[in-house]
């Protein structure tokens, strides 16, 4: 799961509305700041920490002293800084951290790892800094500074000298809390959401090093996915269909590599009501946990409405939730008797309709003996969503093209478009990939190595 998504935007949107009562003009109230991305200089990645269950910067800001960041430097973590991002806030004056210094999941590890001792904590983007030395304590300690009034959307904080450990070079720090006093009027509610999207990223890290420990089968994600985003004109004016995303595609040249993959799901379009209904059994039943920079979208996002809106920080995932997914040699497809079409499926759902139905596309194989391949299907999902006056029923397609490989090359959603890129060698494994969005946004995914 991905901390931050383009569902922030609009909430802040309407955080400022909802707010604006909150708070009387001019009056400088102090508020409690959620990070919305943490960032550090380095932290400690390696085969016992695969999934990045500990040791992030992003464990700053989860009040649990159990959870730290813990810097990857090869050194004792002089000159190492953590950078904390926030939603912007106007009018800012005071800032107030509240740290918990090393690593407080117990006294022995506290002792065992290095800890801060003089720091220079800045505001950004005002530059004020001020420095301080920190106690060589467990519990909580507090640094404050002082800013003119002015805009403040991060903090940092720049170890200069440490307080070595008994056993470990390793710098951490468990909790950093951020308190701002500004006049800009204040919803808690919408930070809140953001200690919830925290905590819901640090649930997911926790069940992928379960799925993968557990896997009985290799997966073909790696644990983590560096993604970098880029605004882009919107696709469409209303709701992007799949085909409509297929036509996005096409017509960038960024998607020249899956030309084919292109080609084919705009095939599955044209006949898609033509199409035969199958039923779809994988060969194993291992789970594919959303690795860090995937999300799997829910009916919510794939129906589109009223949101949420997909990530712009993650690539998608197949709705059918095992790893068997991602290669058509892993699943086993036949056809079944159809009851409706993929057209019928989503103009004609109520809420009674709570299973998914699959329709599918084959090919015939390069050799000539060998049975006709599975190269798309396409998944219908339905159920109730919840929207501002209730729950309605719904339903949404989701489209999954196969090269002749085997391998899942294209994930196409009702908008939002999403090309795989494979590693070559023993273990194919997806490297990353490109996606479109409708509502704006381009992405680039690539494997981050530990």
């Amino acid at each position: 799961m991905s901390l931050a998504s383009s569902l922030s935007r609009l909430v802040g949107a309407l955080a400022l509305v909802a707010a604006a009562g909150s708070a009387s003009a001019g009056e400088a109230v102090e508020r409690r700041l959620y990070t919305d991305t943490a960032e550090a200089s380095s932290f400690l990645w390696g085969d016992w920490n695969r999934f990045i269950e500990n040791y992030h910067p992003n464990y700053v800001g989860d009040d649990d002293a159990k959870t730290a960041w813990v810097e990857g430097s090869a050194g004792s973590g002089a000159g190492e800084w953590l950078r904390l991002q926030v939603t912007p806030l106007e009018g800012t004056t005071t800032v107030r951290l509240k740290i918990r210094n090393g690593y407080q999941k117990s006294k022995g590890l506290f002792a065992a790892n290095a800890r801060a001792k003089d720091v220079v904590v800045r505001l950004l983007p005002s530059k004020t800094e001020v420095k301080a030395t920190l106690a060589d304590q467990d519990g909580w300690q507090e640094l404050t500074i002082n800013q003119a009034a002015g805009p403040m959307r991060a903090v940092e904080l720049k170890v200069g000298t440490v307080y070595e450990g008994t056993k470990y070079k390793d710098l951490c720090i468990s909790d950093v809390q951020v308190f701002a006093t500004a006049t800009t009027p204040d919803n808690p509610g919408f930070e809140k959401n953001k200690k919830k999207a925290l905590l819901a990223w640090r649930a997911a890290r926790l069940a992928a090093a379960k799925a993968y420990g557990g896997a009985k089968v290799a997966l073909p994600l790696h644990p983590s996915y560096q993604v970098t985003t880029t605004e882009v004109q919107s696709v469409c004016n209303d709701d992007c269909g799949v085909a409509d995303m297929i036509a996005a595609a096409t017509a960038n040249p960024r998607f020249k590599e899956w030309k084919d993959a292109l080609a084919l799901g705009k095939a599955v379009v044209a006949e898609l009501d033509a199409l035969p209904a199958a039923q779809v059994a994988p060969k194993a039943k291992t789970a594919l946990p959303e690795a860090d920079g995937f999300e799997r979208p829910g009916l919510d996002q794939l129906a589109g409405s009223e949101g949420p809106w997909y990530s712009d920080r993650a690539l998608r995932l197949p709705v059918l939730d095992k790893a068997a997914a991602m290669n058509a040699a892993d699943l086993r497809v036949l056809d079944i008797k159809a009851t409706k079409t993929p057209s019928q499926f989503v103009e004609t759902v109520d809420k009674r309709c709570k299973k998914d139905a699959v329709w599918v596309k084959r090919m015939a194989s390069t050799d000539p003996n060998a049975p006709a391949q599975v190269r798309a299907l396409v998944i219908g999902r339905c159920g109730l969503v919840e929207g501002r006056e209730g729950y309605y029923p719904s339903a949404a397609l989701q489209v999954l093209i196969y090269g002749a490989d085997g391998r899942l090359q294209l994930v196409v959603s009702g908008g939002a478009i999403d090309g795989y890129r494979w590693s070559t060698g023993e273990r194919p494994m997806i490297s990353g990939g490109h996606a479109l969005l409708a509502q704006g946004s381009e992405l680039d995914a690539a494997q981050i190595t530990p």
